[in-house]
């Protein structure tokens, strides 16, 4: 195998296989533990906080809004309802969140019709995608995916969705992950260490000693391996231990209250959630002192917007037909107090004009009626403006405010 090249022919490496490189090089010692984002799932901590960010920006719907009136958007529809023939858009919402917060970015790819009409969308894995600055083109970004099979395909930026929570340069983006390998290592350990503390009788360990003899390595290997297969484990707790004159067993004694330490503690989860922007009470940590409605309207304003944003902000850049639309999350659902509040506060921004008809029977649950009548905004006769009120105060002081019952103004003679 040929480990160096020579000539004009270039490689270009992605960053897993330039991690495996340098592992490679003499004198790498490495870390004590590696955390892909796959493996990272495996920590109950950081799944509890992906899977929590991931199913909340999923059940979010997305709609096109032009002067902040939702329209009617097909590129909407495809995210909520039917992206592609794979999975649906609750599906592709969670996926591209997900794989943000492990891996720092995600793709999704544009799939587009006749006249540039958008029919489909697909997530496209990371190991798949490696971004370059084409030189032909001067320098601007492209992106090179690969098919199972190896076969290259470039996409211009137009037709993919990128998607960055965290980025130093605005190419790639950075996964919080990075920034929690020794706490991630740490509870790793401890973990570990309380599993063997009780997969051994809550023993952690002894001396056995050989009161005559000289034993060689392999000798005392097999003595402990021997030892351990008949006496740790839970099957063997509380049994009767037979040994002759010539051992002893010593036990080590270990203090309880490091194991109730490490068995209490909550440093590294609250250190993932702190990374994650996850409030405490979301985490089981603590009772929040706020009522259910001011809880869910902190997590929204404070965690969750943050994320939506980033994925509005990339569709509005790369879908959006004109400046007067943009696309955005309805976050009603965390606004929502309970039914009886919701109906109300709906009912009153339809008497007071802000909201559609249509906007109000969906925030309901109920079917919007599509048509002139659903999109106009109702208004009280009893409100009307500043100006229009200063100009009846004027005609009324002239002596021309009077009216009859016909609505027609009055004269001095009736």
């Amino acid at each position: 195998m040929r480990i160096f090249s020579t000539g004009s022919e270039k490689r270009e490496f992605t960053q897993e296989e330039a991690d495996l490189l340098i592992s490679m090089l003499p004198g790498f010692g490495g870390t004590s533990t590696t955390f892909a984002s796959a493996k990272s799932i495996e920590n109950s901590d950081v799944f509890t906080v992906i899977n929590l960010l991931a199913s909340d920006v999923a059940s979010l719907d997305i709609d096109m809004t032009k002067n902040e009136i939702v329209q009617s958007n097909e590129v909407a529809n495809l995210f909520n309802i039917n992206p592609n023939g794979l999975y649906s858009g609750g599906t592709l919402k969670f996926i591209i969140t997900a794989n943000a917060l492990l891996n720092g970015e995600s793709f999704c790819e544009i799939i587009r019709g006749k006249n540039n009409k958008v029919i489909a969308l697909y997530h496209l894995r990371n190991s798949q995608v490696v971004i370059k600055q084409d030189a032909e083109t001067n320098y601007k970004l492209v992106y090179d995916v690969s098919d199972d099979k190896g076969k290259i395909r470039r996409i211009k930026p137009a037709d993919i969705l990128h998607f960055k929570f965290f980025t130093l340069d605005g190419i790639r983006g950075v996964s919080p992950l990075k920034s929690l390998k020794d706490d991630l290592s740490m509870q790793k350990d401890s973990k570990r260490f309380l599993a063997n503390f009780f997969k051994n009788d809550t023993q952690t360990g002894g001396i056995l000693k050989m009161k005559h003899g000289r034993l060689s390595k392999e000798a005392r290997d097999k003595i402990k391996r021997e030892w351990q297969e008949s006496n740790a484990g839970v099957d063997n707790a509380h049994k009767v231990l037979v040994i002759d004159e010539t051992f002893e067993y010593e036990p080590i004694e270990v203090d309880t209250e490091v194991l109730k330490l490490i068995n209490a503690s909550t440093f590294s989860t609250e250190t993932i959630g702190k990374v994650y922007r996850i409030p405490r009470h979301k985490l089981g940590l603590e009772t929040s002192n706020m009522s259910l409605a001011q809880a869910n309207l902190d997590y929204l304003t404070s965690t969750l917007n943050s994320y939506l944003k980033v994925i509005t902000n990339e569709l509005n850049y790369k879908l959006s037909t004109d400046y007067k639309s943009k696309f955005q999350f309805d976050t009603s659902p965390f606004k929502t107090i309970d039914v009886e509040t919701h109906t109300k506060l709906t009912l009153e921004k339809v008497d007071k004009g802000i909201i559609s008809l249509d906007e109000a029977r969906k925030r309901l649950g109920e079917e919007p009626r599509n048509d002139e009548l659903g999109n106009k905004h109702f208004i009280s006769l009893n409100y009307t403006t500043l100006d229009q009120i200063e100009e009846y105060q004027m005609l009324k002081a002239k002596g021309g405010g009077k009216s009859g019952q016909n609505g027609t103004k009055g004269t001095d003679d009736e």
